[in-house]
């Protein structure tokens, strides 16, 4: 894997200057207190309960660059944004990834979103992944749209998949982006 290129320095739409780098092993408690703010609904319709200590600090304890990429978005020593592409490099799913992306509310409708999404896409295509998923669930309409805008498509609804962390039944989305023809 190559983390050469980072970190990146880049520029928000309002003229915030972030920078976007792997994650390390130092950050578990930023990384804990940037999953706090997160609003209590969004984090209900994550796949992980990210407000579990514990989940965190196996997070960063088995933290293995060859298996997942983690991506954060720092100002200064604050993460506020985190994103992920999941991979497989052998079996039947070899060429797919799989990504995800959450944004500090402070931090939204500054382009920041498109610009980890877009790094992970091209992590991905430097090695080789062909086809990228991402999964959601529909009352997270701001990412599914984020990520059709992208270039991701609804490949399939799985109707009653989610039980979210408040014991509700949500349809699960599931988008699809070839590598191949972006």
């Amino acid at each position: 894997m190559n983390t050469y290129s980072y970190p990146k320095h880049i520029r928000l739409k309002d003229g915030t200057e972030l920078s976007i780098r792997p994650l390390r092993k130092e950050d578990e408690k930023v990384l804990r207190n940037y999953f706090l703010r997160l609003p209590p609904k969004e984090v209900a319709r994550l796949k992980h309960d990210v407000t579990d200590p514990d989940l965190i600090s196996k997070w960063i304890y088995d933290l293995d660059y060859d298996v997942v990429f983690p991506l954060v978005a720092m100002d200064n020593d604050r993460i506020v944004a985190n994103g992920t592409l999941k991979f497989n490099m052998i079996g039947w799913r070899k060429h797919q990834g799989e990504i995800r992306a959450t944004v500090d509310p402070e931090y939204r409708e500054k382009g920041l979103s498109t610009v980890l999404i877009k790094n992970m896409i091209e992590i991905a295509k430097g090695m080789g992944i062909e086809q990228l998923t991402a999964e959601l669930a529909p009352t997270l309409d701001e990412a599914f749209f984020l990520f059709e805008k992208i270039g991701f498509k609804e490949a399939a609804v799985l109707k009653n998949f989610i039980k979210d962390q408040e014991g509700k039944y949500e349809d699960l989305v599931i988008m699809i982006m070839d590598l191949n023809e972006s």
